[in-house]
């Protein structure tokens, strides 16, 4: 292609995103059409970690806005188990040494035609290969350009650093559970056909790759925009096989969503989806209450009360969620690596009371690191006994003459797993004072943290995190925040590292058996318990509030919603 030829074309791509995608600069948004508002599902949730593309965003981030509706995965979790069962795989097997996944791929699946692109052919293996090589770190899929330096002008040399550092984009949970060192290739055997090659047999990779994050895309799509050194525009301008498409988009404001009508399953009801991102907590039920929205997710729960005297218009939906909220113990710095500095530091923290004044009863206090909702946590009501629960009294006479000073560092933003991080910082503070321990609360951002950890500079001693994972399987919940091989990460924020604890968590990979595999999970988290690297605070309830002329409303343990199968009562909207 010549120079003019290639101007041209970079001219008319231009236009068309100006003309499609104008409204991805604006700052403020404009209003909502009423024929949307009156024809249409609003739907109000948090702007905080919002992505096009869950595989880039933050691990232990909620995506539910985003992976149900644009997307589709090869897999989806099975009734809240350990089973998964095949989406855009039809079927699969493993072979004898399970080392050999062969995924048989569903043939007919139409991929969104968007004012930014218009496929060819329908979904087949190169998609999937594309999208498993792009999260492994593999660019096979995508061709390089063989340009001479002295050929290339300046322009065209900015160009290039850009696109590549959109071809090196992180992939955080992907990274988080050591993807790259499970799946060793991955490969296609004829159109319809893929296998995936593992180092070693591990009985978690199915549910990675149902877990949120693990959306397929089209590689013709990422193929035309890597030609117009464009590749970014595939985490802005999203296309996927969901039964919704993005319309619109304005930043922190909403996003328009129009049903897909070549979707390979059964067309959404529902035409016009608006997620409204605009408000916080308390903003969204004000909006819900006034009914400029039928749905609220992650609303103010201290304010849910008022629901109480409009039962018969609004319903509340709760469901155990698959998070922990935790206080993580810095293992470098000196006084965290006494366990029983840990212990007693556990013991002056009234986690009750964390419960009641920041939670309002909608967690419950967690006693053990696996989440309640998962297949491998223990039988029972969960009111297990934790050794080093609340006692003031031992807490103090341990810390009596010590002069202890303590840093506690507190991200400054709301999360799933802790609604408030700033006010339940104060109340560990609180307590830790009572105890004899000086305590100081550092807010900061999330990338100033990042920026630490790389630089091996971070100096707290305590740290208020949590994690939320992407499927039930402990593996992607327990590896990510505990083991050696995240540790001085910012998933593993207590930098601790047990030989034992990962040896037990390796060796429930080896089976597909769910019973031998708890047993394993049970007895590393009896470790954990032990040695105390973090202390597990909350086990948190995801909430929506939902306008009972809705139906169809049903919430998975990580938040999310699949619109398709969402209706409005009869005589009411369409």
């Amino acid at each position: 292609m010549n120079t003019l030829a290639m101007l041209i074309r970079k001219i008319t791509f231009l236009a068309i995103f100006i003309l499609s995608g104008f409204s991805w600069s604006v700052s403020a948004a404009p209003r909502i059409p009423d024929s949307l508002t009156q024809n249409g599902l609003i739907y109000c949730t948090s702007a905080t970690g919002f992505s096009f593309n869950p595989q880039s965003a933050d691990a232990g981030t909620s995506m539910n806005v985003i992976t149900e509706q644009i997307y589709s995965k090869l897999f989806e979790i099975k009734n809240n188990s350990a089973v998964v069962t095949p989406s855009l795989a039809e079927s699969y097997t493993l072979s004898a040494d399970g080392k050999k996944i062969i995924l048989h791929l569903r043939r007919g699946v139409k991929f969104h035609h968007t004012a930014w692109f218009t496929p060819s052919r329908n979904f087949n293996a190169d998609d999937v290969v594309f999208s498993l090589n792009r999260v492994l770190g593999h660019n096979t899929s995508l061709p390089e350009f063989a340009m001479l330096e002295n050929q290339i002008s300046s322009t065209d040399k900015q160009r290039k650093i850009f696109h590549e550092l959109a071809k090196k984009t992180r992939f955080p949970y992907f990274e988080s559970i050591k993807l790259n060192q499970k799946i060793e290739s991955v490969q296609a055997l004829d159109p319809y056909t893929v296998q995936i090659n593992l180092f070693m047999p591990d009985a978690s990779i199915l549910s990675h790759l149902a877990s949120q994050y693990a959306i397929i895309f089209s590689q013709e799509y990422a193929l035309q925009l890597n030609a117009d050194d464009n590749l970014v525009q595939l985490d802005l301008l999203p296309v996927g096989t969901g039964p919704y498409q993005v319309k619109d988009y304005f930043r922190n404001q909403y996003v328009r969503l129009e049903r897909n009508d070549n979707y390979w399953r059964k067309e959404a009801k529902i035409k016009n989806i608006i997620i409204d991102l605009s408000a916080d907590r308390i903003g969204r039920l004000a909006k819900f209450f006034n009914g400029e929205c039928q749905i609220a997710a992650f609303p103010d729960v201290s304010q849910l009360g008022l629901l109480k005297n409009h039962g018969e218009h609004f319903q509340t939906l709760q469901t155990e969620g698959m998070n922990l909220a935790f206080l993580a113990f810095n293992i470098k710095r000196p006084e965290m690596q006494k366990v029983e500095y840990r212990r007693a530091i556990a013991q002056a923290i009234n986690r009750h009371r964390i419960i009641k004044d920041i939670y309002y009863q909608t967690a419950s206090v967690a006693n053990a690191i696996i989440p309640s909702v998962s297949w491998a946590a223990t039988t029972g009501d969960g009111s297990q006994n934790f050794a080093y629960d609340y006692d003031p009294e031992a807490a103090k006479a341990f810390f009596k003459d010590k002069n202890l000073s303590l840093n506690i560092w507190v991200i400054n933003e709301e999360q799933v797993f802790n609604p408030s991080p700033i006010k339940t910082a104060e109340l560990i503070k609180f307590d830790l004072t009572n105890a004899g321990v000086k305590a100081q609360v550092r807010l900061i951002s999330r990338n100033f943290l990042t920026e630490q950890l790389r630089n091996d500079s971070a100096d707290y001693d305590l740290i208020l995190s949590g994690w939320l994972a992407g499927n039930l399987d402990p593996d992607s919940f327990m590896r990510p925040i505990l083991s050696c091989s995240s540790a001085s990460e910012i998933t593993n924020l207590a930098n601790w590292c047990s030989p034992s604890f990962d040896h037990l968590l390796d060796h429930a990979l080896t089976t597909t058996d769910t019973r031998l595999r708890a047993i394993d999970y049970n007895l590393a988290q009896k470790i954990v318990l032990s040695e105390l690297p973090l202390l597990p605070i909350a086990s948190v309830k995801r909430v929506l509030v939902s306008s009972t002329q809705v139906q169809g409303v049903d919430m998975t343990p990580f938040g999310n919603i699949n619109f398709e199968k969402l209706s409005f009562r009869k005589g009411q909207k369409q």
